[in-house]
């Protein structure tokens, strides 16, 4: 059985160092790894559905990998949700994302939900831009650098004095 995607990230959270957070998500490499990373933190990646979880069923009492299907097979879809050229209507995209949800297991689908609203960090605090720029090179676009702003003070308008100049 394949290590789902939340228990990679569970995994990333139990390790203390940066190397061994970087060297679990290297060792579970694999496309609905990636690519929920990539939507979470690439900032041109974007899924075309409204902010928040949507109301789906969630069967808990499901162990890891008794779930119907889960991301790996499900990941080949998720372009539905993540390209603009997709001919469906907004309903009928909603609607495949619940079913979607409701086939995969219940971790998986708050991983996927946490991802697409960017917030995964919420539940796995580990995870940050940079430990995933280190761990897949190539994946995320450098990151360029907020310069502080610094307030510049303002010279105030020289006021001419009343009194005449002594030349």
């Amino acid at each position: 059985m394949k290590t789902l995607v939340p228990q990679v990230l569970e995994e990333v959270e139990k390790v203390k160092s940066r190397a061994d957070k970087i060297a679990v998500l290297r060792k579970y490499d694999s496309i609905p790894l990636k690519g929920l990373l990539e939507i979470n933190y690439h900032p041109l990646a974007k899924m075309n559905l409204p902010e928040g979880e949507p109301p789906f069923k969630k069967d808990k009492e499901i162990p890891y990998g008794y779930a119907e299907t889960n991301l790996y097979a499900e990941f080949r879809r998720i372009y539905i949700w993540t390209r603009a050229d997709v001919n469906l209507t907004k309903v009928r995209k909603e609607q495949l994302f619940i079913q979607l949800l409701e086939g995969i297991h219940w971790q998986e689908a708050e991983a996927v939900c946490l991802a697409k609203d960017r917030k995964l960090e919420t539940k796995y605090p580990s995870l940050s831009y940079d430990l995933v720029f280190e761990a897949f090179p190539g994946l995320l676009p450098v990151q360029e650098k907020q310069q502080p702003v610094v307030e510049q003070k303002k010279k105030s308008p020289v006021k001419k004095s009343s009194v005449p100049s002594a030349n």
